[in-house]
């Protein structure tokens, strides 16, 4: 028993969560099209394309009123301390997934805010 945290085992920093828990996969947000609210399905898959196929596939996720609609989706990435990696929008089930923000190493995607922007506006009037 670790007398810091008060767990048995081994634990990860300050979060408590034990070595053998694994809090990775995507979080995907969708529309209900019948009420219309937000709903989250979260998938344990070892790409986002997977969790978006295995996504397509559920009936409860994929199906309304016996016909599939359309919904944007959001995924969201969590490696497996839990930490939010990565996220892409995606306009409907079957287009091409657009990279939103990314932390950490990769730099890919929309900048939080635009940098010079005034600036270059200043210099061209």
């Amino acid at each position: 028993m670790n007398p810091r945290t008060g767990l048995k085992g081994q634990s990860y920093g300050n979060t408590g969560t034990p070595i053998t828990m694994d809090m990775g996969g995507f979080m995907i947000y969708y529309r209900e099209p019948i009420l219309g609210g937000n709903r989250s399905s979260f998938h344990k898959t070892d790409t986002m394309m997977n969790a978006v196929a295995e996504f397509n596939t559920l009936q409860h996720t994929s199906m309304s009123e016996g016909k599939p609609f359309e919904t944007p989706l959001r995924i969201e990435r969590f490696d497996i301390f839990g930490n939010h990696t990565h996220t892409w929008t995606m306009d409907g089930r079957y287009s091409v997934p657009r990279a939103m923000h990314s932390s950490g190493c990769d730099t890919q995607g929309v900048p939080y805010r635009r940098r010079h922007y005034r600036r270059a506006y200043r210099q061209n009037r």
